[in-house]
């Protein structure tokens, strides 16, 4: 979209910018001014009115984030000079400005759309490598984006950097990551991974019982159910005790109608009394923001995190997965719990010992937290994407909730450039328009060579990837727009040899055996309807 403006005067300069000082669009031509729209610089005549904006780049960025046409009149060594933070408030405001000038046509008689265009493009472009790019481009909302540029341009620039991956670079892998989420390496923990309520629930119950400061539980769900009753009574207890126990739940996916409602309500009446602190954190109009983590941290020497939540359907009905971990990555696991309570209005006592000190262990599994802020960031999008670009040999992958066009593509390529992908989703979903929808993917995959299976039987909750039999990826987050996108998420990011083939044997070969694979599939009406509803090219 190149705009140009022959015979453009003063009085309409003016107009477009009424806060720019006359004596400063007098030294403007009208032929500087469509070179400006359309990203190129000015004439040597027209560069020292616009110095406010464009010399001394670090110190004029803040000024000009708020002013649309400041923004596009940027120079390289100014946007080079920008911060990641503020190159997407420089793209928000570019954004907003085409929301309130949207018309009809090219450009809908708007102006400032060609300038804004070419800004967003040099904005983006203005990364140094594919992590720089990544940070800012997640966290800006596409549509926006697509609104304020060509959605096609902005895919290709999406598409050049994911193309940068290397193969088998696990180590940019950790760089990317590091950058992109604001993440660090953990170093070495030891990581037992817990599959069923079978292999979850002892380890759980003891180190619980076996707290003597705190127990911080934070969930999706909390069923007033036997199981549901059972961990009440042992949070109870500890606080009864003298323990410091506080307790989040989600208030969607724990109270999602009055009768449940008013269950829950009991049994958190009972464990209020005993001193355990609940926060149930209000709810969104439409539910469109969601704390959907699973995290558990005993003393700050302790965690567990994964799929579970409290009730039946996790620790015996479903076939789900816990990790436990117990190293320096605990006091990032207790650093997102403490900022999700806070953020929800918690407090901690004065001289509270939070964050005892965590040595690495020996032999352990090098671990990362990433956490994902529902619409913030898509921290994990990024680096489940990152993570699949980075395989030679072999991506296995077990998610209930499979409906992301990014992922669906990034699998297809992999496949057919020789690298062995595997899907497990279950057979009979317990969320039906989800099933619908991730069908309706399986022509798309078949064709490039993915093996899809069905898990039989019984809802499969889990969330987990093993690359390459080293790279192991766990947590809360599916693989679907809520996730990526409303949620607020958090998986672990690990790299061991030893437990990706724990994994890949107790976990992807047994569940091989008790699914069915699907060799060919034709999506209904339905199924191809949904698809379009659910899935994000976000």
């Amino acid at each position: 979209m190149k705009m140009d403006f022959p015979g453009l005067g003063l009085a309409v300069l003016c107009a477009i910018h009424p806060g720019l000082a006359a004596a400063q669009a007098a030294a403007f031509s009208a032929k500087d001014l469509g070179r400006l729209f359309d990203g190129s610089a000015p004439s040597a005549s027209a560069a020292a009115p616009v110095q406010t904006h464009q010399s001394d780049a670090r110190g004029r960025i803040e000024a000009v984030l708020g002013d649309e046409y400041a923004i596009i009149g940027l120079n390289p060594a100014a946007l080079a000079s920008a911060t990641p933070e503020e190159k997407i408030a420089m793209l928000q405001t570019l954004i907003a400005a085409s929301g309130r000038n949207t018309g009809g046509g090219d450009g809908g008689g708007d102006p400032n759309a060609g300038g804004r265009e070419q800004a967003v493009y040099r904005i983006l472009g203005s990364a140094k490598d594919a992590a720089d790019f990544d940070r800012v481009y997640y966290r800006v909302e596409p549509r926006g984006l697509w609104q304020a540029a060509d959605q096609r341009r902005i895919k290709a620039m999406v598409a050049a950097q994911r193309a940068t991956a290397v193969p088998g670079d696990w180590e940019g892998f950790g760089r990317y990551i590091d950058t992109v989420a604001g993440t660090e390496s953990s170093g070495k923990n030891r990581v037992q991974f817990l599959i069923d309520g079978d292999g979850a629930i002892a380890p759980i119950t003891a180190a619980i019982e076996s707290a003597a400061r705190s127990v911080h539980l934070e969930v999706f769900q909390f069923q007033p159910d036997a199981f549901g009753q059972g961990v009440a009574d042992l949070l109870s207890a500890k606080a009864a005790a003298g323990v410091k126990v506080r307790l989040m739940v989600d208030q969607y996916g724990t109270e999602p109608d009055p009768d449940i409602a008013a269950k829950v309500e009991a049994i958190f009446d009972g464990m209020r009394k005993a001193g355990v602190q609940i926060i149930i954190p209000k709810g969104t109009l439409l539910n469109t923001h969601l704390d959907h983590r699973k995290v558990l941290v005993v003393d700050g020497e302790v965690a567990f995190t994964g799929g579970m939540n409290v009730g039946q359907s996790y620790q015996k009905d479903w076939h789900d997965q816990q990790t436990m971990i117990i190293g320096p990555a605990v006091t990032k696991l207790q650093e997102a719990f403490v900022g999700q309570w806070r953020a929800a209005g918690g407090t901690f006592d004065a001289g509270e010992n939070l964050y005892p000190p965590q040595a690495e262990v020996a032999g352990g599994s090098e671990t990362r937290v990433v956490s994902h802020a529902g619409g913030k960031d898509r921290n994990i999008k990024a680096g489940y994407l990152r993570a699949f670009l980075t395989a030679e040999r072999e991506v296995r992958i077990a998610n209930p909730y499979f409906v992301d066009s990014d992922v669906v593509a990034v699998l297809c390529g992999l496949a057919k450039r020789g690298v062995k992908v595997q899907v497990v989703v279950p057979e009979d979903n317990d969320v039906a328009i989800v099933q619908r929808g991730s069908r309706a993917f399986y022509p798309d995959l078949l064709a490039a060579g993915v093996e899809i299976y069905e898990y039989q039987g019984r809802m499969a909750h889990q969330k987990v990837a093993v690359i390459d039999g080293f790279g192991v990826t766990a947590g809360s987050s599916n693989m679907d727009s809520r996730s990526f996108v409303n949620n607020d998420e958090l998986n672990i990011i690990m790299a061991d040899r030893e437990l990706a083939a724990y994994v890949n044997k107790h976990l992807f070969d047994e569940d091989l055996k008790h699914s069915t694979r699907i060799t060919s599939y034709s999506p209904t009406l339905r199924e191809r309807l949904d698809r379009v509803l659910l899935e994000e090219q976000l």
